[in-house]
């Protein structure tokens, strides 16, 4: 009996250990199980934070570059027609709806715009009316002292001679003026009338460098002119042309003190023809390479020699030009003179 005991127990107790495996073995799978299911919705949580985040970043970039363009481009706008204001265009043509604050700062911008035009219209016709209102009378001026100077009211001294004659040069001065106002009057209202025809460049710059011979020597300047041998065909103004010539040309005269040298250059490039007037003079500030083609704009050079002028002889050098097709500008570095280039279709 005490065998079959022993037999008993060891196999209740093989059993109790087999249902213990088993207990284990359950709990164990059911650990792995609810492990993995941790792990697994771990790891769709952490791809849809990467995903929520990810959307988060383009729509907040989106949303910033939105609200900064909203801003940026209307100021950007007055920025620019700010600079059109300061070339002259007075056109109230911003239009911005939002937000509130731009849109009304557009309409005051706007309505400044409108009045400076008509400020600008303003003092436009009081000039071409103060002009017209001139002619008369220094025509008459003019008239009466070539009479005086004739003799016709009689003989003159030497000192009412030279009276008269600082009179008339004076008086010419003075219409010279007159009739740029009025010249660049209807070139700003596009009411100049052109003639346009095909013309060589190479005689005007000969006709024009030898009008200069009397100023070149009398200021013993060399003047030099050096033309390719074939130059494109130039569709021109000759009158306009030849008026933009002497103005370029005289002005490097007039600035180059005595025994200096100017050289006018002639070449053919790929857009037509370039003409270069280069000088000694005093040169030009860098600042004012820009403003000397706008009105009334007169570098103050400060040297031996007095100069004087209109102030808008470059004025209309660039209208004409730019009608032309071209374009004019300057370079130059102070003491060491200064260059003038005339670039125009062929």
């Amino acid at each position: 009996p005490q065998g079959w005991y022993s037999q008993e127990k060891e196999k209740f107790s093989i059993s109790i250990l087999q249902e213990f495996e088993k207990v284990q073995t359950t709990l164990r799978q059911n650990t792995n199980e609810k492990i993995k299911i941790l792990y697994e919705a771990g790891v769709g949580a952490r791809q849809m934070a990467i995903v929520m985040t990810a959307v988060l970043l383009v729509f907040g970039i989106a949303l910033s570059y939105l609200i900064n363009r909203s801003i940026t481009n209307p100021i950007a706008l007055l920025v620019k027609k700010t600079r059109e204001i300061g070339k002259g265009d007075f056109r109230g043509d911003v239009n911005l709806s939002s937000p509130p604050e731009l849109a009304e700062l557009a309409s005051a911008f706007n309505l400044m715009c409108n009045k400076l035009g008509e400020l600008d219209q303003m003092k436009s016709d009081f000039f071409s009316t103060v002009t017209h209102e001139l002619r008369t009378p220094l025509s008459s001026i003019k008239m009466g002292i070539s009479l005086l100077t004739q003799g016709r009211e009689g003989p003159l001294t030497q000192g009412q001679k030279e009276l008269l004659t600082l009179i008339q040069q004076e008086n010419n001065r003075i219409i010279g003026l007159v009739n740029a106002i009025l010249d660049l009057s209807k070139m700003e209202a596009g009411m100049m009338a052109y003639k346009i025809e095909q013309k060589n460049v190479a005689p005007l710059i000969d006709q024009v460098v030898k009008e200069m011979g009397p100023l070149v020597e009398a200021k013993k300047i060399r003047l030099e002119s050096e033309l390719a041998a074939r130059l494109p065909i130039a569709k021109i103004d000759t009158e306009r042309f030849l008026q933009v010539l002497r103005n370029v040309i005289g002005n490097a005269l007039k600035f180059t003190p005595e025994g200096g040298r100017v050289k006018v250059s002639v070449r053919t490039i790929d857009q037509g023809l370039q003409i270069s007037v280069a000088d000694t003079g005093p040169g030009i500030p860098e600042k004012n390479l820009t403003t000397i083609f706008e009105k009334f704009q007169q570098v103050d050079h400060r040297g031996s020699y007095k100069t004087r002028g209109t102030g808008l002889g470059l004025a209309i050098a660039k209208q004409v030009v730019t009608h032309h097709g071209g374009r004019i500008w300057a370079e130059s570095k102070l003491g060491h003179g200064s260059t003038f280039f005339i670039q125009l279709p062929a």
